[in-house]
């Protein structure tokens, strides 16, 4: 009875100490997970210090863009604008590249056309070789060196359509790269001429505050004299507070047009010039037929539309070519020990083998069949997005002509008016002095000459920037040279 009740008592305390292992175990666990918890001040300081670190490295590169990029000072022409523009624009030398990723993918499409060569060296231990008594069939250490020469004879037509699509891809580049660089140019010449804009604004706004601190103080002279009330000389202060405001917010926009121009040149901001170049206006008339034949003969759009059918019908060329057999010649020399020939002969030994394979596929799933129809539809796709770049030329090219006509009429219009402006000013300060016309007169004639100038400016700058609308609708911006890889710019 004893025993068996000490038995009893030992079982028990192997579950309770089972059950305290277990509860042990968990706290263990609890504590290794809580110790892989971080705390919220340790993540906001380990956030901190990455962004420390990308400061730094914004630092640096700020340093080494300083030592790279050119820094130009004295006249600035549009031309000169223009090739700086067309060397530096870093979006630009990003794109060229894509005549390199190009020219990559056509080196690798004759791979579909000459030979492969494969050397395959070997070496095997064995753990024992057979043997018949005296003699051993084979060896312990075996070596080999397999060289395989296949050339492709026949793949349905996809050996050609590679190397056709690899070369339409090469064209596709080049057209991309046209429409990147009449983009840059673009808007390089319409910051240049935002910045003559916004300095002839400012010349206008800076006239006007030295004519207002003029007429300020011949009323407060006046005032002093009592032929002025001081509601006169309030107003004459109003009118110098607004136009100073509009020297400030011109001033600003230099600034920052001038910024945004060295950016797309991609030079240093650190350069300080002048423009050389002025808001000029010339007639410009163009009919449609010639906008028409322009756009046709030298939209990179259109060429990459033309060219992207191409190319998709050379995909479907490869397609369709899974149904066919490809049939490849090879040739095999093998070097080995032992003897390829003689197992028995424990030395180095040669054989050789040639011939023709052909690899038929008659059953892959309907894949062949899904990429047929892919195709296809992937052609039909191309040609309507030829039709449809098509009409949208032609919108753009009747918007931007009719954008010239108004703007022609828009820079005569406020040509005239700049004139009847200048001279309702001069009859205004001749009344005023004679004490024909009041203040206000005076000043609202001032206003309306100011007013007149920025709008002639305006209507030039618009003038400007529809042709360079127009001929960027033509395709005519910039002139690319395919064979030697040079550009050029058209400018008006």
């Amino acid at each position: 009875m004893k025993m068996k009740k000490g038995a009893q008592v030992t079982n028990a305390q192997v579950h309770k100490l089972r059950a305290h292992r277990q509860l042990t175990l968990l706290r263990c666990c609890a504590l290794l997970l809580l110790s892989g918890c971080v705390s919220k001040e340790r993540y906001f300081d380990d956030v901190t210090l990455s962004r420390e670190s990308a400061y730094e490295q914004w630092e640096n590169r700020k340093q080494a863009e300083k030592q790279i990029q050119s820094v130009i000072t004295g006249q600035l022409s549009l031309d000169d604008c223009i090739k700086l523009t067309l060397t530096n624009n870093k979006a630009l030398l990003k794109t060229l590249e894509e005549k390199e990723v190009a020219r990559g993918a056509e080196i690798g499409s004759y791979s579909a056309i000459l030979p492969s060569v494969d050397l395959i060296v070997n070496y095997e231990r064995l753990d024992k070789i057979q043997s018949f008594g005296p003699i051993s069939l084979g060896s312990l250490d075996n070596y080999s060196a397999n060289l395989r020469v296949t050339q492709p004879l026949f793949a349905g037509g996809a050996i050609p359509a590679r190397i056709n699509a690899a070369r339409l891809g090469l064209l596709l580049a080049d057209q991309t790269v046209c429409r990147v660089v009449q983009d840059t140019v673009y808007f390089a010449q319409l910051d240049y001429y935002a910045v003559l804009l916004y300095q002839h604004l400012n010349t206008i706004s800076d006239d006007a505050v030295k004519s207002s601190k003029a007429h300020l103080e011949d009323v407060r002279t006046k005032k002093e004299a009592g032929v002025a009330a001081d509601f006169d000389v309030l107003r004459a202060e109003v009118e110098l507070s607004n136009f100073t405001a509009d020297l400030i917010r011109t001033r600003n926009a230099i600034n920052v047009a001038k910024s945004t121009l060295i950016k797309v040149m991609g030079v240093s901001q650190d350069s300080n010039f002048i423009l050389s170049d002025e808001l000029t206006y010339s007639v410009f008339n163009i009919t449609m037929e010639e906008a028409v034949s322009n756009a046709y003969r030298n939209r990179p759009d259109l060429f990459t539309r033309e060219i992207n059918i191409r190319q998709q019908k050379e995909l479907l060329a490869i397609a369709q070519s899974q149904y066919f057999p490809v049939i490849s010649a090879f040739y095999q020399n093998t070097w080995s020990k032992p003897d390829p020939h003689n197992r028995t002969f424990i030395d180095w030994g040669e054989a050789w083998s040639t011939g023709l394979t052909a690899a038929w596929p008659l059953f892959d799933g309907f894949a062949r069949e899904g990429s047929i129809i892919e195709q296809k539809a992937r052609v039909k796709q191309s040609q309507i997005d030829l039709v449809d770049t098509e009409e949208t030329a032609l919108f753009e090219l009747t918007r931007e002509i009719l954008s010239i006509q108004d703007a022609n009429e828009f820079v005569e219009s406020q040509r005239m008016n700049l004139t009847r402006a200048e001279e309702g000013l001069r009859l205004a300060e001749v009344g005023y002095h004679e004490g024909i016309n009041t203040q206000v007169e005076m000043l609202d004639a001032q206003s309306a000459l100011t007013e007149a100038k920025a709008n002639y400016y305006q209507a030039i700058y618009n003038h400007l920037r529809s042709k360079l609308d127009l001929h960027r609708a033509m395709g005519t911006l910039t002139r690319f040279e395919t064979k030697t890889g040079n550009y050029s710019s058209k400018n008006e």
